[in-house]
């Protein structure tokens, strides 16, 4: 029995007081588990909840209402920090401090919600739209997938097992599989199944449990270092200019997605900055695959952008989701595109929800912005070309994609990017456009495309599961130009994909053409980043691929098992490869954290993880030295992991360390766990070892030492 609930606009302003008091109690009680927990939950999702009720949209599903909830509630966030920041700084010296944001944000989103509440609104819950065997399904696939996964990250932890979180694979798998092999399971549990088998996957599977602390020689330490300056000022200032020895602090301190978004959370929820990261950003990517999902409704039948999403989710799984601030942005981008391409949203609902959205994907990553550029501008000039061949009093303001839309984007975009931190971001493209530009010449070298092929799956394996591996991956990519193909070659007037989705997969396709084309484009931006940005549009022609080939087997009679068929045969073995499952039960190299951690040596173990001994030896060295004009000797990793964002040291203060160093007085040494083991890993302690006696011990925790150097 489907049954429907409609909120009286007093009982949802009633729920919000009382969710607000709970909030105030648990965060001035300091009770820590509920405060992180109902705190967190409550800025995640109350501030987008009330915006869409003030909207009143009533042609989103419940999906699609928790996706634009998400997205307008850390878009809100980011921007009423911004604004607390701004007009605090003239009056208080720590704006972002918990009482000035949560009495601000609290406020505002009373004020929303009681304007809200003075509008009848009949639009129905349908949370409960689902039968309750349905509603049994799901509760044990929620309950089954987090016992094994909760579990099975503490056996990870406490002895390096990994065997549950390898079922826990297994059963993802078997779950998403019988979607496809049944018509039991109902079309309204995709939504659900998918959002869960992404959460489990993330949280449990990725290892983001597992880490207790930020590390990596990616861009995650420098985002860390971000925040916690942020943190240490009490405010974000947006006239800092780039320090000479740090040169990879911007344009990275020039998003809110790391700054502003985790000092919000940090200082409500009570929870130190390493929880917040480890939290915040694994809950917003566990949203994209059902984004992407909702997108591919719009333009195929249901299984088929089931399938579509899996596909994305897998291929983004296996190459990563790219930096925080990225992730972040990813929800955005993803969201506009659903705005887009949804026909029932009424005109200036639409404009109010995409200048909220865009707001959030220009303070969120500079990168995926101009992207999103390329696409809508291209996409608008291409569709008011072919409307202008059809209507000969064609208005450009009668585009299919609105102008206003593109300029009031272009508008954000590059007023904060040139008017925020010395114009750090819009310099850093002029940079890139010079390196593309000055390579040219190199075009016939096919040295010159650095990661362009290996981006796309074309490196050298070093076992045969590593090649049956990249023999998947390229296969769908072939599926995917094949469908593309069919795409545009396709004169059924009965295909779901619109004229809209037909320009932007072309774009996107050339996107993927340029990096492979233009030497030293897919080293600049990384083409990794290129290719999973671009599946969220080209995802559903390596289904539509697929469908067409077995189609053109007749002879076979297997045409309506064809999702099936690409769900068994391909897309789910690419998934348990993508996963590392298959490497961890074959025991050779595999990269997955979670699965294999017990079986690295140290050096890798070193790459990946940062201990607490290595934190505490940072964050010593940083209170006890002037961080703003010391130098010191060390290795590569620890420079770009916990001295970066931890000990919050400028990466061009940090040498290399060998047996040549030579230190003044004002230099120290620092040597991280792995160093100090006799191995030479990074460097052989033999070899340095007459340097260290030369110098004073200043400081050791039985597993880090740092050295200052000696008066002569």
């Amino acid at each position: 029995m489907l049954v429907k609930h409609r909120w009286q606009p007093n009982n949802f302003l009633l729920l919000i007081i009382i969710l607000q008091a709970i909030v105030y109690f648990t965060v001035y009680a300091n009770v820590p588990i509920a405060r992180i927990t109902i705190c967190f939950l409550y800025l995640m999702f109350i501030p987008g909840i009330a915006i869409l009720k003030l909207l009143k949209l009533k042609n989103l599903d419940i999906a699609e209402k928790a996706l634009f909830s998400l997205g307008l509630s850390i878009a809100f966030l980011m921007l009423m920090g911004l604004f607390i920041n701004e007009i605090g700084k003239l009056a208080f010296t720590n704006p972002l401090s918990l009482n000035l944001l949560l009495l601000s944000i609290n406020t505002s989103i009373l004020l929303v919600s009681l304007i809200a509440a003075r509008h009848k609104d009949s639009t129905p819950l349908d949370l409960l739209q689902i039968k309750r065997s349905e509603k049994i399904f799901v509760l044990l696939l929620i309950i089954s997938l987090f016992v094994l996964g909760s579990y099975g990250t503490l056996i990870v932890i406490v002895s390096g097992n990994s065997f549950l979180l390898l079922l826990l694979i297994i059963v993802n798998a078997i779950a998403i599989s019988t979607v496809f092999l049944t018509e039991k399971v109902s079309s309204k549990l995709y939504s659900s199944i998918l959002l869960i088998i992404s959460i489990s996957m993330l949280f449990f599977a990725t290892g983001t449990l597992i880490i207790k602390y930020v590390g990596g020689t990616g861009d995650g330490p420098i985002e860390f270092y971000a925040f916690k300056l942020t943190e240490i000022k009490g405010f974000w200032d947006s006239t800092t200019t780039s320090p000479p020895y740090a040169w990879n602090l911007f344009p990275t301190y020039s998003m809110l997605s790391v700054t502003v978004l985790p000092m919000v959370f940090s200082n409500i929820t009570g929870a130190n900055g390493s929880l917040i990261f480890r939290l915040i950003y694994p809950l917003v990517i566990a949203f994209l695959p059902l984004g992407a999902y909702k997108i591919y409704q719009t333009q195929t039948e249901t299984k088929a952008a089931l399938l579509a999403a899996f596909f994305f989710f897998t291929v983004s799984f296996g190459k990563g989701w790219g930096s925080y601030k990225q992730q972040i942005a990813q929800l955005f981008y993803i969201l506009l595109f659903l705005l887009i391409f949804k026909k029932d949203i009424p005109h200036s609902k639409k404009c109010a929800l995409f200048i909220i959205l865009s707001a959030g994907l220009v303070v969120s990553h500079y990168a995926l912005t101009y992207i999103f550029i390329f696409n809508i501008i291209l996409a608008f000039l291409v569709l008011a070309l072919m409307e202008r061949a059809k209507t000969v009093n064609f208005s450009i303001y009668q585009a299919k994609i609105p102008l206003t839309l593109i300029l009031i984007f272009l508008t954000i975009a590059f007023s904060w990017y040139i008017f925020i931190n010395s114009a750090a971001t819009f310099n850093l493209l002029n940079e890139e456009v010079n390196t593309i530009t000055s390579n040219l010449g190199q075009f016939f070298n096919i040295e010159s495309r650095g990661t362009a092929l290996q981006g796309l799956g074309f490196i050298e394996a070093p076992t045969i599961f590593h090649n049956i591996s990249s023999a998947l991956f390229i296969t769908t990519e072939l599926l995917l130009v094949i469908g593309f193909l069919k795409l545009i070659t396709s004169k059924n007037k009965n295909s779901k994909f619109s004229i809209e989705y037909k320009v932007l997969a072309t774009l996107n396709m050339t996107i993927i053409t340029i990096n492979i084309l233009l030497p030293k484009l897919a080293d600049t931006l990384l083409m990794s980043r290129f290719y999973q940005t671009t599946l969220i549009i080209l995802a559903p022609l390596a289904v539509l691929g697929g469908e067409t080939i077995i189609k053109s087997l007749p002879r076979l009679n297997i045409q309506r098992f064809s999702i099936p068929l690409l769900a068994i045969i391909v897309f789910t073995p690419l998934f348990l490869f993508q996963t590392g499952f298959v490497y961890e039960v074959a025991k050779v190299q595999n990269y997955s954290l979670a699965l294999s951690m017990y079986r690295w040596d140290t050096l890798t173990l070193y790459s990946y993880i940062v201990n607490s001994q290595e934190v505490t030896s940072a964050q010593w060295l940083s209170k006890h030295s002037n961080t703003t004009s010391i130098f010191i000797y060390s290795d590569g990793i620890s420079q770009y992991s916990v001295l970066t964002g931890y000990g919050m040291i400028e990466r061009g203060r940090v040498y290399y360390l060998s047996n040549s160093t030579k230190l003044t007085p004002s230099e120290f040494i620092y040597l991280a766990n792995v160093n100090l083991m006799n191995e030479g890993y990074i460097f052989n302690a033999a070899e340095i070892s007459p340097i260290l006696k030369s110098q004073n011990l200043v400081y050791s925790n039985g597993e880090c030492e740092i050295y200052k150097g000696c008066i002569p």
